[in-house]
């Protein structure tokens, strides 16, 4: 029996005005905001929780908030489950025709364990640590998509090196291209350590191992290299240290090209919970940091790029 051309118009009805009535849902969830930085008020000297109860926080793990150059842009990490094996999937929001999109998995992420995006300085390219198939050896390896319109290409393997067998993750990239990342190391507490791999003439230079005072026994971890190399933020286990895990440290480079003595951040950031993933953005005015709060999970925090002026002028003191 046929349906009568009436009944048929207004099943057709009824089915538009379910999903009218689903997408204005979406949009009463999802709010209005424009602006650098999701529309957020700027913080001070003490840090802040970022966009509370915009940016979702289940599954966040092991990232920064990856803000492009123009801050209009952001990527971050979750993890999802596929037969209760975890997977690395990387979501984005941007701002398109002045307003910021509703989180989504970028293009080119959710089949495979993907993990801790971060922009080139110059905002073309996304660098991601990945477990994909074409990587080198047998851990996770850096990959990048460009840009392509007004999305990405597919995914492309940066080479070896700086890939190589130690794996690479937690990438982070100087403006003239050197990668520091965290690679495998026998001996430390995680059996990792932090590397840097040079750019010379377009190709990249077998990874170095950074010694002391940055490597220790323990736990040193989660880099970022400033823009200009001229300091390094990591997240450390060392003694002084006063979480489970990690503390946020910030050490200096000096003109011969060593380190200067890695400093305890103060407890307005190292408050006894664990702290890592630090970021600062490309504009210099925010310095970003994960931090396991409260409520057991990870969440984003910011405060005014500011406080590291106060630890650069203790490193220039100690070094006249």
């Amino acid at each position: 029996m046929r349906l009568s051309q009436a009944l048929i118009l207004m099943l057709m009805w009824i089915a538009t005005s379910v999903v009218a009535q689903d997408e204005a849902k979406v949009e009463k969830e999802w709010p209005v905001l424009s602006g650098e930085y999701l529309g957020q008020p700027p913080p001070g000297s003490q840090p802040v929780l970022f966009a509370e109860g915009i940016i979702p926080v289940d599954g966040i793990q092991h990232c920064f908030p990856a803000f492009s150059p123009d801050g209009k842009e952001v990527y971050w990490m979750t993890v999802a489950f596929e037969n209760d094996k975890p997977r690395g999937e990387i979501w984005f929001t941007h701002e398109v025709d002045g307003r910021w999109t509703k989180p989504a998995i970028a293009s080119f992420s959710g089949e495979y364990n993907d993990h801790a995006p971060v922009f080139s300085p110059d905002g073309l390219r996304l660098y991601f640590a990945s477990s994909r198939p074409g990587g080198v050896g047998t851990r996770k390896n850096i990959w990048f998509v460009e840009r392509d319109g007004a999305g990405w290409s597919e995914p492309r393997h940066l080479g070896s090196p700086p890939n190589t067998d130690v794996g690479v993750s937690q990438s982070t990239f100087t403006s003239d291209g050197t990668v520091y990342f965290v690679g495998a190391f026998e001996g430390t507490t995680w059996n990792t350590a932090i590397y840097r791999s040079r750019l010379v003439d377009g190709q990249y230079q077998q990874p170095e191992l950074l010694g002391e005072p940055i490597r220790t026994t323990h736990a040193d971890t989660y880099p970022f290299i400033a823009h200009d190399e001229s300091y390094l933020l990591f997240g450390s286990s060392r003694p002084g240290a006063n979480s489970v895990e990690t503390d946020l440290y910030i050490c200096f480079r000096n003109a011969d090209d060593s380190w200067g003595e890695p400093t305890h951040m103060d407890q307005s950031i190292n408050n006894g919970k664990s702290v890592s993933f630090s970021f600062v953005t490309y504009d210099g005015k925010y310095l970003f940091f994960d931090r396991f709060d409260e409520d057991g999970t990870d969440k984003f925090f910011w405060v005014d790029a500011a406080v590291i002026e106060k630890y650069r002028a203790l490193h220039n003191g100690e070094n006249r």
